[in-house]
């Protein structure tokens, strides 16, 4: 009788750990959709659309080079796991490629739709032969004009809504107050940029081509594509050259790309340097800080009112 007693007890206890089980599962899947994204425009993006009704992840963390980001196995099953993975796309979040996944994750590209820039076939021939890391046919850069910015953020917010359609509104919602402040910012760049005398700037890289074209400015870049690649002799010997002929005050080096070789040029040149942000990337202290797109595209236009007077 006491046996029969005792397996009762533990049917009984094993039944209870089971439907414990279930329902500890049923939690879990109406909890917040999962997100990982990869570059920090995105997550930004991502972050201001999605708000408290997702786990946002942000891939890349705060100073680390995106370009030269190599996903551990660790952040790859991690991203298995997610509802939704938002990527920029045109090779800059390349590493995301590497993700196979046999679970419901959905990629998304929120480049997708925009006719990207092709890189010039100078800057294209002078890095053929880097086989490390694929930065891709085309600058992915698109966000500095902002009006795609608009278009990225709109594919995000439809990316969101697919996975988690009962709030639909409250990511349509979200998504136009952010949209109202991009416009502003957009009309700011509009009026202030239109009238600048010069329209010439140089570069650390070549990481600014939306935004010249769309404000008719001409880039000359030191390194081409690879943010921190050294330049030759020469090639500081022409930027130099090039400063002087054309009257330019500044050399422009990103926020994440290591200042000596800009300071080496301003000092052959008796140029001055300054930060004019790609975005793609932040530093910790600008993280911390709480920085995000808004304002860092707001201190790269007081930037270029200052190069471009």
């Amino acid at each position: 009788m006491k046996k029969i007693y005792l397996l009762l007890i533990s049917l009984l206890i094993g039944i209870n750990i089971i439907g414990c089980s279930k329902v500890q599962k049923q939690v879990n899947n109406d909890d917040k959709p999962i997100v990982y994204t990869t570059i920090f425009p995105i997550y930004d993006f991502t972050k201001n659309i999605g708000r408290d009704k997702i786990d946002l992840n942000y891939i890349i963390q705060p100073g680390t080079e995106p370009h030269d980001y190599e996903i551990t196995p660790k952040s790859m099953k991690d991203i298995q796991n997610a509802d939704l993975l938002i990527k920029n796309g045109l090779g800059i979040d390349s590493f995301a490629d590497k993700i196979q996944s046999e679970s419901d994750l959905n990629i998304v590209v929120a480049s997708e739709g925009i006719e990207p820039l092709s890189y010039s076939e100078d800057h294209l021939h002078n890095h053929e032969n880097e086989s490390e890391h694929n930065h891709g046919n085309y600058d992915p850069h698109i966000w500095l004009d902002v009006d795609l910015a608009i278009k990225e953020c709109e594919n995000i917010k439809n990316a969101l809504i697919e996975v988690d359609e009962g709030n639909k509104t409250y990511y349509e919602n979200n998504y136009n107050e952010y949209i109202k402040i991009l416009k502003q910012l957009q009309s700011k760049y509009d009026k202030e940029l239109s009238n600048l005398k010069n329209k010439k700037i140089i570069v650390s890289h070549d990481a600014y081509g939306y935004l010249c074209k769309k404000y008719n400015v001409e880039q000359v870049s030191v390194t081409g594509i690879t943010p921190n690649q050294e330049p030759s002799l020469s090639k500081i010997s022409e930027i130099t050259n090039f400063s002087k002929k054309n009257n330019i005050g500044y050399i422009l080096f990103d926020g994440l790309v290591n200042p000596k070789v800009a300071q080496t040029i301003a000092n052959e040149a008796n140029i001055k340097t300054d930060i004019l942000y790609s975005i793609d990337g932040v530093t910790k202290d600008d993280f911390d800080n709480n920085e995000d797109y808004i304002s860092l595209m707001n201190k790269n236009l007081e930037t270029l009112k200052l190069v471009l007077k």
